[in-house]
């Protein structure tokens, strides 16, 4: 079978269409094929255990690069929707929680430990942290463990809603650990001061609300349902930001380190 339509692109592969049910995530030529690998194994295993994502198949090579054949999941992503029904923010944000503690309720070994991946990508950002990178990482090391699935990038964009359910996509960052570091995650993306070059001052002022909105709906939801403290949560934002530093996203780095130093003081910890 050969691929159809490009029917979308992200920052390491584009998806293609595959005949009337499927789709082919066709990865860049740099991206490592052992990652493709481990995204393969790791999908078919969150698959398995009944998590709400798509179906995995097969590796396939085309056009010489090397792809993941997932099931098509036709639906809208929750970011179009809050994009189109902005007055909706707050429901969507609630829907979100809901699902992303829905993911939390499962609980598999077939993954990366949390504590060792984000460590790892602290230490990418050593040259920007400088004497607070082993600090940090000490700091990580005694928050709590926990064996829950976690997404790793759970944001409005990786969720597409179908009749009214939600699909969650692209576990490439998936592992296991403590759910509130994957939830402080969340609440990070949310306070991004990232904006597609271009974008005006005015849509700039009504992103930033909607993401306010986001934030605190997101929060007082998920809370609510999993039962946990705020400050429990936020007790992982500084290890999460640091982590952040590596993805290098445009317009972030100096808010995520002014964000890591309030943190540094914030925790006690000496600078």
């Amino acid at each position: 079978m050969e691929k159809g339509a490009l029917i979308g692109q992200g920052r390491t592969a584009e998806v293609y269409e595959w005949g009337e049910d499927k789709v082919l995530k066709l990865y860049f030529d740099w991206y490592k094929n052992e990652w493709i690998k481990y995204e393969e194994e790791s999908g078919k295993a969150l698959a398995e255990n009944g998590v709400p994502c798509p179906k995995v198949y097969d590796i396939v090579q085309e056009d010489r690069r090397n792809g993941i054949i997932y099931e098509r999941i036709r639906g809208i992503s929750m970011l179009k929707c809050i994009e189109s029904r902005p007055w909706r923010t707050r429901i969507y944000a609630r829907q979100m929680a809901e699902v992303h503690n829905r993911i939390h309720g499962f609980h598999m070994d077939k993954l990366p430990e949390q504590k060792p991946h984000i460590e790892y990508a602290i230490r990418q950002s050593e040259k920007l942290l400088g004497d607070k990178t082993e600090k940090i990482i000490n700091y990580l090391k005694e928050l709590p463990e926990g064996t829950s699935v976690c997404h790793g990038d759970f944001h409005p964009d990786n969720i597409l809603v179908r009749d009214g359910s939600a699909v969650v996509i692209d576990w490439t960052n998936a592992y296991y650990g403590n759910p509130l570091g994957d939830t402080a995650r969340t609440l990070l993306m949310f306070q991004s001061t990232y904006l597609p070059p271009g974008t005006p001052k005015i849509l700039a002022a009504a992103s930033k609300a909607v993401r306010k909105s986001m934030y605190s709906a997101y929060l007082k939801e998920y809370t609510k349902l999993a039962k946990v403290k705020t400050e429990d949560i936020k007790d992982w934002i500084l290890p999460v930001a640091a982590a952040r530093l590596r993805e290098d996203v445009p317009g972030e780095r100096e808010w995520l380190l002014g964000l890591v130093d309030s943190e540094f003081l914030r925790k006690g910890l000496s600078m």
